[in-house]
């Protein structure tokens, strides 16, 4: 397989975790009744998730990769389940109660916190996919009866755990890290954790992914400790089961359980409460809708600007966000997930400050997780060929544009690749593509790679240069989908502004005068060597992302095959100059 996705991890210390959940819940209790404040109840509910999780690892680390139980995962896994039922009690209520802050499971967890730091994941889905724990809420809610145990698997499933084990009254709520080969899961963790006095078991994730085997590991492992399959119940987060990975046996546990899943469309788009909707939270933004929300999510937003059919964009569908455009008296807007909590709110700040600068469209206002912006109907595609003017023009924006990015979001501590990292995942892709006589080229540039490191000053870059992401019109062009690939689910994260140079010279075919216009205007020098270095990375990441498209099974075949064919040529083109130091 080629290499295109990483965790997001940042480390940190728990007490300054706690510190940042007791804020956050400081503004729900000053925060009236409403949506607004049900979003920040869920957001502490995901950073309490966090902390477990952190805090889990830790003990995972120091017993040799085994989960044991303590008493300070138990103190964040009570407060992590308190701020789950808060949140279910917001939630049933349309947003109009919450119950009291959990001030005893605070000053219990801070009692315990220990004083290294911990490694947090970003749960994925709740940053990406458009998965809200209020729809597993809603899974939980069709059970009724019975002694439960659920078992949370880490990372996002200490949060999702909580909320399932707060609505089934669970008699105890577990994390668990299944480890080993991604596609092969085990899970190495005392019997004694299993509840003797349960009648049922819950294991809760949001996957399944490629293999499916994290959840089946546990269900395995349940069923070593002398559980009947019939009493083991999985909490899923979509119904199509285990991916092409999968072995036989990991798909004859899924068969044998009893699924339940947690679904956005049910929960979300169509709940049976007005309140609850998503398109009842875009109303009190833009007005009343004039139709339905339209679903444009997996490239179906191509159909709605005018292009050339024959060269439509390839879309990866599984792993677009989430979206949809919405009509009113106002106009037609566009709904797109940026993610739930802390990220969302990150997200939508740097969409505030792109548009201020006249670089994106402008927001009018965030809803729990999904950011509405105006659908410029007045702007379209690039046309392409460009025009000599018209490719002078964009070198110049993009050039303005990316010295804005580099001057208002500089990212020193977060997450990013390091150019190891991405020579490694160059070999992979390379040998992938081509044979591993080709890889061998990617060699001669160990020795160039500490001083890459050393040179690198990292920004929140776009990491979407394409030229389908902008639109002109009447003499302005804006970019699009501009807030959050830097910290999206891929490996590439934050890098220096010559990862987004490099894509801009790759995706607009610039030629070497038009790459030092684009110097000059943005003000960032980077040397040979380092754009040398991230236009074959930038390469090798691209046949990589839309290869693993292809193989995924999406419908877009005929763009993706021409993007795959794009990027491999001119990857191997690249390889064939050694180094210019």
């Amino acid at each position: 397989m080629m290499r295109v996705y990483g965790d997001v991890v940042r480390r940190g210390a728990a007490d300054d975790v706690l510190e940042q959940l007791r804020e956050r819940l400081a503004g729900a209790s000053a925060a009236g009744p409403g949506l607004h404040r049900h979003g920040l109840l869920v957001g502490a509910l995901i950073q309490a998730g966090q902390l477990a999780q952190g805090l889990a690892d830790l003990r995972f680390a120091a017993a040799g990769g085994r989960d044991e139980p303590s008493p300070v995962i138990d103190a964040a896994l009570a407060l992590t389940r308190m701020l789950a039922a808060n949140c279910a009690l917001s939630w049933n209520s349309d947003f109009a109660r919450i119950g009291a802050l959990p001030e005893v499971e605070l000053a219990a967890c801070a009692a315990l916190l220990p004083h290294e730091a911990i490694e947090l994941k970003e749960p994925e889905g709740y940053a990406f996919y458009a998965l809200y724990p209020e729809s597993y809420l809603n899974a939980a809610q069709r059970l009724r009866g019975g002694s439960w145990q659920v078992f949370g698997i880490r990372s996002i499933g200490t949060s999702l755990g909580a909320i399932v084990a707060s609505e089934l009254g669970a008699r105890r709520l577990v994390t668990l890290r299944p480890a080993g080969h991604p596609f092969a899961r085990s899970v190495a963790a005392d019997a004694l954790q299993v509840d003797p006095g349960a009648s049922a078991f819950a294991v809760v994730d949001e996957g399944p992914g490629l293999s499916g085997s994290s959840m089946a590991a546990v269900a395995q492992w349940l069923c070593h400790a002398g559980v009947a399959e019939d009493r083991i119940h999985f909490f899923a987060g979509h119904a199509n089961g285990p991916g092409r990975e999968a072995s036989n046996s990991t798909r004859d546990t899924w068969k044998r359980v009893r699924l339940h899943v947690a679904d956005f469309e049910q929960a979300v788009l169509r709940a049976q409460r007005p309140a609850q909707r998503l398109e009842s939270w875009v109303e009190t933004l833009v007005g009343p809708l004039h139709a339905p929300l339209q679903d444009i999510s997996g490239g179906r937003w191509r159909g709605l600007q005018a292009r050339d059919t024959s060269r439509l964009p390839p879309v990866h569908a599984a792993r677009e966000r989430r979206k949809f455009l919405a009509t009113a008296a106002s106009g037609r807007w566009l709904v797109k997930f940026i993610g739930l909590g802390r990220e969302g709110e990150r997200k939508f700040a740097r969409a505030q400050a792109l548009a201020a600068a006249g670089f994106c469209p402008r927001p009018a206002g965030l809803c729990h997780g999904f950011i509405v912006e105006r659908w410029r109907d007045d702007l379209k595609p690039l046309p392409r060929p460009l025009q000599a003017e018209q490719r002078a023009r964009l070198v110049e924006r993009i050039g303005d544009y990316l010295a804005y990015r580099s001057r208002s979001f500089p990212a020193s501590d977060s997450p990013g690749a390091s150019p190891w990292e991405l020579w490694e995942m160059g070999c992979r892709n390379t040998e992938a593509a081509f044979g591993l006589q080709a890889a061998l080229a990617w060699r001669s540039w160990r020795p160039m790679l500490d001083p890459l490191a050393r040179a690198l000053r990292r920004v929140e870059t776009d990491n979407r240069m394409h030229a389908w992401e902008w639109l002109a019109g009447d003499g302005l062009i804006l970019k699009t989908d501009a807030v959050d690939h830097h910290a999206g689910h891929e490996l590439v994260g934050c890098q220096d502004l010559a990862w987004d140079i490099a894509g801009a010279a790759v995706e607009f075919d610039l030629c070497p005068a038009e790459v030092q216009q684009l110097l000059d205007r943005c003000g960032h020098r980077p040397d040979t060597l380092a754009l040398q270095f991230n236009r074959l990375c930038y390469l090798a990441f691209e046949l990589g992302r839309h290869h693993e498209a292809l193989a995924s099974g999406a419908d877009d075949d005929a763009a993706l095959h021409a993007a795959v064919e794009r990027y491999g040529c001119a990857l191997q083109a690249e390889l064939g100059a050694p180094p210019r130091v």
